[in-house]
């Protein structure tokens, strides 16, 4: 059996209970690096790959092992959920994590029900159309995409907005901001943040 696994944002705090029980219950554990350093209290053997490749062709020859992929937040929302189901075809289970949205709005006290969500870790949206025509919209960075980036072609359009950036969420050097277009252009954060983005409406 191939388990998915959300291990949520960072902190071993908050990965749930049913995830633990699952890791230690596997005969290996599979991830990469930086995910692995968040369960590092659990006993499984564990496997660092580079790859989604990686992670395909280990399951793919050890279909005599319980094996879990951990992903970070949830890995239904913009996670490895789909590569699996789309390229392996045993019996996967998963199971869910706190993604890094829910925590950074939880963090803000706001409610998100109506935001739009969106990635721009390695994809391209509509980026500037969206966030015209949403009140509120949270959004993945990367590095192409990083947060003072996204706000430097808010400023090149004109965009008055509110701006929130969510970095090294849940981990001890967390550190989230807040500030205009213009401020948050001008400073820098790191490539894998959260950034919500509130329009201002003239």
């Amino acid at each position: 059996m191939v388990y998915i696994v959300g291990i949520g944002p960072g902190s071993p705090k908050y990965i749930i209970p049913l995830a633990v029980e699952t890791m230690e219950k596997v005969d290996v554990i599979i991830g990469f690096a930086r995910a692995t350093t968040s369960i590092s209290k659990i006993g499984t053997k564990k496997t660092i790959v580079r790859s989604l490749k990686d992670i395909l062709n280990y399951i793919t020859v050890s279909k005599d092992k319980n094996i879990a992929i951990i992903a970070s937040g949830d890995p239904c929302f913009y996670g490895i959920t789909n590569y699996i189901k789309s390229n392996y075809n045993g019996t996967i289970e998963i199971v869910p994590g706190i993604s890094s949205f829910q925590y950074l709005m939880c963090k803000l006290k706001k409610p998100w029900q109506n935001a739009y969500l969106g990635s721009m870790h390695g994809r391209k949206e509509k980026f500037i159309e969206i966030v015209r025509n949403h009140e509120v919209s949270v959004w993945l960075t990367d590095k192409s995409n990083s947060p003072q980036v996204l706000c430097e072609k808010l400023f090149d359009n004109n965009i008055k907005a509110t701006i929130y950036v969510g970095e090294e969420l849940s981990y001890v050097d967390e550190r989230i901001v807040k500030g205009t277009v213009e401020e948050i252009k001008d400073k820098v954060f790191e490539n894998l943040s959260v950034v919500v983005i509130e329009s201002i409406i003239d």
